[in-house]
């Protein structure tokens, strides 16, 4: 066996044994063994080094077998961290968790100035102070990545090649970044990072989609484990998809795209023309609503463009990244019976839990699966949701 092959082979094993650590949570030598069909030498071997390099900890089971208590492994998520962006006008996040992913706490920064060099020289001060805040620099492994969100088209080179939103166009964050930080920096677009933090902390399954539908609309599609991109990294620009022919104008050149009926911004672009709110930023009550065209036009487009991603994709389940979806579940039964042709064919449509959050924690899951170098990251077993520590940074 040659060098190459030897090397491939034991990156192959370490690749293995950390998807089922990471996954089991904690799990003993023997059972590593018996559900990766690797020899104990080979695991043992493995996990020492592993060892070594402070990545892997030991403990006793606290059950005993009628002998000693077995010893298990399971990851050491204070070794280091990772942090996920999810930059946005006119606010960003920034999401700071351990090596497990386990969200520690999340940032807002306010990111207003219409200049990107601006907007990206505030961010990386403010992730200068989120790692001095955490002691970052302590750890044995420090800052491990940085997985950012970019609401618009991001190439295949991390480039951002247009945001509709704010007009930035052919922007290279990842330089600005990295010549800052000496660690990988993934940048893609937000839905992307959101459909994988879905996969990831709740739905571990291989084909997934998932659409994000505040100020704009995104389609977030993982195919085999991999974000789909397409040729050049522009796929799932869904909220451009036309729905009206001669409709509305829109930032990205045509008209009538669908985000401009069926996002969040949209609906309450519609609420403020009618009274109901005076900004198209403000909350509001949907029992306030005493005209019901407004809600079921807004399902109408919804549908639309729904049964248009059903039909090409042909999804097992959609996941709807709506917080006023999530806050009106009941207006899933609406919108499924908008859903009736008979070549509609999916098994479930939920709304996300992770809500505005998917996306840093999306960035934070990319990051954390390239520097552990492992094909699935499955976290859905572990608790982080419950509390989680919000922060602002002004």
């Amino acid at each position: 066996m040659s060098t190459g092959d030897a090397t491939y082979i034991k990156a192959l094993n370490k690749r293995i044994l950390l998807e089922n650590i990471i996954e089991h949570q904690s799990i003993s030598r023997i059972e590593l063994s018996r559900l990766t069909g690797l020899n104990r030498s080979t695991v043992s071997s493995q996990i020492n080094h592993m060892m070594e390099e402070q990545l892997i900890i030991e403990r006793p089971s606290e059950v005993s077998y009628g002998g000693r208590k077995p010893i298990l492994l399971q990851m050491n998520e204070a070794a280091g961290y990772t942090i996920g962006i999810d930059f946005d006008m006119p606010q960003t996040q920034i999401q700071i968790a351990n090596l497990l992913g386990k969200p520690l706490a999340n940032y807002q920064v306010q990111t207003e100035d219409e200049d990107v060099c601006k907007n990206i020289e505030k961010v990386i001060e403010n992730v200068h102070d989120v790692l001095k805040k955490h002691r970052v620099s302590e750890s044995p492994k420090g800052l491990t990545g940085i997985g950012i969100g970019i609401h618009g088209i991001v190439n295949n080179d991390h480039n951002i090649v247009f945001t509709p939103k704010v007009q930035w166009n052919n922007i290279n964050m990842k330089e600005a970044f990295e010549k800052h930080f000496d660690i990988p920096i993934h940048i893609d677009n937000n839905a992307n990072l959101t459909v994988y933090a879905e996969q990831v902390y709740h739905y571990p399954m291989e084909d997934l989609f998932s659409i994000t539908m505040y100020s704009g609309i995104g389609l977030g599609i993982l195919e085999g484990n991999d974000i789909y991109k397409g040729s050049q990294g522009f796929a799932g620009e869904i909220g451009h998809m036309i729905v009206e022919r001669n409709g509305l104008q829109c930032s990205c050149g045509n008209k009538g795209c669908w985000e401009l009926y069926a996002s969040e911004h949209a609906l309450k672009r519609t609420l403020k023309a009618k009274g109901y709110i005076k900004h198209s930023t403000d909350d509001f009550d949907l029992a306030s609503i005493k005209d019901e065209s407004i809600i079921e036009e807004y399902l109408d487009y919804m549908a639309v463009g729904l049964n248009n991603i059903i039909n090409i994709f042909n999804p097992e389940i959609v996941i709807i990244n709506s917080e006023f979806m999530h806050q009106h579940r009941h207006l899933l039964i609406s919108l499924k019976k908008r859903l009736n042709s008979r070549m509609n064919n999916y098994q479930e449509i939920v709304t996300s839990s992770l809500g505005k959050e998917a996306c840093s924690l999306g960035g934070v899951a990319i990051s954390l699966k390239e520097y552990y170098g492992i094909n699935s990251l499955n976290l859905s077993h572990y608790p982080y949701f419950d509390k989680v520590d919000k922060a602002s940074i002004s």
